[in-house]
Formats: structure tokens, sequence, C-alpha cells
């Protein structure tokens, strides 16, 4: 029986219960005129996650930077920095204001820190030694200077949050993003970002143009989450489940992506591999619990990895 895109989203209209969705992931891109909207299959993950190889180390598996958390949000930037851990990357540095180290060395010992100051000093060239930036999680949208200063590295990053909040109130800064950035919005976001829509296929037809425009990827955030590529393929992921509906879950999603990114997997199987377990872990918790934690999701996320086919 066919998929249509309509059945994955929350409004109908005239063209998305026109759109067939193909089963599974064409990885092929050589091949001219794929498929739009394509559904990520249980057998798409296996083909891209790579095994830990015997001889590897936590230099191995990258280096993440997480700019996160506010005093009164220092939450976000915890539970970023601990999915970020969970999902595999080699080495964890978080920088939160100071107020947070006791919280963050009591909570998350394995996690580093660094001091925000020491980021805007551009001289030092602070970013270089990561394989993975994200920020925004809790951050708070009084950064712009040090988001500019991020932006100023010229690497690709993953923006959440508050640093979409940014990006909305200066439409010049996403002009300032470099090549195969991530973006994670939700729904209201993603319209603070690009303006509002009447319903989700003019969304996603925004949301084509501007991964196109800008040569990033863009995570649009829902019941099905919608992973659009630099090309304008749509991948659609059906894992997750109402029992995630809690906070926390979006600054869950930027460590684990972000985790994938300094694993040294392109942005969009970062993103399609980040989404996927995300959804996946929440599945396996709700067969027993009727709301989740992302503090619980975080610690089935490596099981739940481990066990995959």
């Amino acid at each position: 029986m066919a998929l249509f895109l309509s059945d994955y989203l929350p409004d109908t209209d005239p063209y998305s219960l026109q759109q067939v969705v193909a089963k599974g992931l064409d990885m092929d891109s050589r091949v001219e005129n794929r498929h739009p909207f394509q559904l990520v299959e249980e057998a798409d993950i296996s083909k891209i996650l790579k095994p830990r190889a015997t001889f590897s180390h936590k230099g191995t598996y990258g280096h993440v930077l997480l700019i996160a958390g506010a005093p009164k949000t220092m939450g976000a930037a915890l539970i970023a920095a601990n999915a970020c851990l969970h999902a595999g990357a080699g080495l964890t540095t978080v920088s939160i204001p100071e107020s947070g180290l006791t919280a963050l060395n009591t909570r998350l010992p394995e996690v580093m820190y660094a001091d925000r100051k020491d980021l805007q000093e551009e001289k030092n060239k602070p970013f270089q030694k990561y394989n993975s930036i994200a920020i925004g999680s809790g951050l708070g949208t009084d950064q712009v200077n040090l988001f500019s200063q991020v932006l100023k590295a010229g690497k690709p990053i993953l923006a959440d949050a508050d640093a979409l909040n940014m990006m909305a109130g200066d439409k010049s800064l996403i002009h300032k993003l470099s090549p195969h950035s991530i973006l994670t919005p939700h729904m209201k976001e993603f319209d603070r970002l690009f303006g509002v829509h009447k319903n989700w296929w003019d969304r996603l037809q925004t949301a084509i143009i501007k991964a196109a425009e800008f040569n990033i990827v863009i995570v649009l955030k829902n019941a099905y989450t919608f992973i659009i590529d630099q090309k304008g393929i749509v991948s659609i992921n059906n894992t997750g489940n109402p029992a995630m509906a809690q906070g926390g879950m979006g600054d869950a999603l930027t460590g684990i992506i972000a985790a994938y990114v300094a694993q040294g997997y392109d942005a969009k199987y970062a993103a399609i591999l980040g989404v996927y377990f995300h959804g996946k872990s929440g599945d396996e918790l709700a067969k027993k619990k009727y709301s989740i934690t992302a503090t619980e999701l975080i610690k089935q996320l490596s099981k739940v990895v481990k066990h995959h086919p």
C-alpha cells in the first residue's frame, strides 16, 4: 500500500495528499531525480551506523563543544551534555556560566568546561580543536556577541533553541552560517526564522528552499520529524511517541546529533541517526511508561544503539 506525505502531517492540503513517500533512503548521491520524500527505515540506520573499532580511543570519536545554559536555565546545558556523552562522543566540553560549575562537576564529572571569555578571544582560535560545535540550548538571546564569534570561526555548527531565536531577531546571522551546518527548529522556531506558514506543506517547501540556499541541513521537529538536506531531499523519521512530550527533549536531541557529527558522520546522516535513536529510545521506554523524561531517555539511548540490528 502506498504511503503519502499527508500520513505524516498534522494537517491536510491538496498537495501532500498526492505526494508518495518512498520506503527507505536512497543513499546513492549520484542518482539524479531521486524521490523527494523518503521514509527512514531500520535497514537504513544499519547501513549508516558504524561499528566501534577494536583499536579506537577517545580521540577517535571526536570532541564536542556545547555552548549552552544561562543562570536560570542550566538544566538545558546539562541535558545536552549528558546526551552527548551517551551518544558516544569521545570528549565533551560545555561552555556555561561559572554559576553552573558546581552542578556540572557534581552531575557530569566526565564533561569538561570552557570559559566563555576565552571563546571570545578570536586571536586564540578557540574553536579549532573541536570536531563539532552546538549552540543554543537554554543560552538566552542576549548572547549575540558570543554567537557571532562562533560564526566567525567558519566551521559548521548545530544551532538550536536560542541560537535560532537570535537568528530570527537578526536575519543577517543566518547568512553567516558555514555550509553543512544543522538547524533543529520546532514549528514555532521555524516560523519565527522563515515567516509564518498556513500549513505544513508550505513549511516543508520553505525548508527545502532554505536548506539548498544556505547549503545546510534542517531538522524540522514534530510528531514525525523531517530532515531536509542540501539537495532538497526530505527524510521522514517515524520513531518517537507522545510520551516524549516533555521539556528537555530538544536539548537531548541537540547533544545526540552533535555527538554523531563529532564521530565523523556528515550533517545529514548525523541528523538522521540522532533523530532516529532519540525517538527509538522513547519508543522502548513508552512500552512501560506513560510519560518519559529527557534524562530517562538519555539513559536508554546507548542500550538502544547497542542492540540495533
